[in-house]
């Protein structure tokens, strides 16, 4: 049997302490059938000249202009050639075995969707952090192909946005037309849920191949007053998007609990955003959140804090 292509998408921007560390684990990796598909995003510092080292083993772009990175992951989308994606974020790492244990498993199930676990690690720190953060063993169990309703209801107990703690089929992207939002922040919220519930197979793999970087003034831990802003509109942004998949007669209405409880997720957080009050006036005008949805997220929240 044919090994598939795999295209490994890795943007980057402004990250030249960290480039190399993240290349060298995917050039490392024991899998050979790879095209790894590197994309600058217009950086400043030095990490456009610290790529051309790697460019006679990858297909690198260097940008001019900064676009984001929701645009930039969509530039790799539509140059990739592989059967499978994977995306690494160019300030984390990855085992070297990952790849190969992701395919092996694919194709024994040939399923669209493969997870895996990942943790956590702050820059800086001299050891890594003894939780693993992204850990979906208590929901998910190895050898077993999710599909249907199961497989929405596992993703919803099991949820994590981020694409990068999973390997999805090209093909499945490209006949859906998923893509990320571009020009916000937070679009992983967006795409994997249309991942999520489009993936007709999945199955997972209980073991930590990702390693995530914290750091200072990234888009995960940045809070100052304009990240808010921006975060909120973004969300906002988000929400309108899975608002309108909702509202639309694509989805099954299996597909439907799982855009709603994610609409309701982010509403949620968008109603706890410190942001000046003017600014949530804008969600009076949402509609497709009911009273009884609204009593529903204040059960939620008493329910947490009783836990507490």
């Amino acid at each position: 049997m044919d090994k598939p292509l795999v295209s490994v998408i890795i943007p980057t921007y402004n990250v030249e302490r960290y480039i190399e560390e993240c290349m060298d684990t995917v050039l490392a990796q024991t899998y050979e059938s790879l095209e790894v598909i590197v994309i600058d995003d217009g950086s400043t510092d030095a990490t456009p000249y610290l790529l051309k080292q790697y460019e006679k083993n990858v297909s690198l772009t260097l940008n001019k202009q900064n676009k984001g990175q929701g645009a930039i992951r969509n530039q790799g989308i539509e140059q990739a050639t592989g059967d499978y994606l994977l995306f690494v974020d160019s300030d984390d790492w990855i085992e070297k075995n990952t790849i190969e244990t992701l395919v092996f498993k694919a194709q024994q199930t040939e399923a669209d969707l493969v997870r895996f676990n990942g943790q956590s690690f702050f820059d800086g720190a001299e050891q890594y952090e003894k939780s693993v953060d992204y850990n979906f063993s208590s929901v998910l169990e190895e050898h077993v192909v999710y599909e249907g309703e199961t497989l929405l209801d596992k993703n919803l107990k099991a949820y994590s946005a981020s694409p990068c703690l999973y390997m999805v089929k090209k093909a499945l992207l490209d006949a859906k037309h998923i893509r990320f939002p571009e020009g916000v922040l937070h679009e992983d919220e967006y795409f994997t849920t249309k991942v999520f519930i489009s993936s007709k197979t999945m199955i997972y793999v209980d073991k930590i191949f990702y390693h995530r970087r914290y750091r200072v003034a990234s888009t995960m831990t940045e809070s100052t007053p304009h990240h808010k802003i921006k975060s909120f509109e973004s969300y906002l942004e988000i929400f309108r998007l899975l608002e309108t998949d909702y509202q639309s007669d694509r989805y099954t209405s299996i597909q439907k609990v799982f855009l709603k409880r994610q609409m309701l997720s982010i509403y949620n957080g968008l109603q706890q955003s410190q942001v000046e009050p003017m600014m949530k006036r804008r969600l009076k005008t949402i509609n497709s959140i009911t009273i009884k949805d609204k009593m529903r997220i204040k059960l939620s929240i008493l329910r947490q804090k009783l836990k507490k």
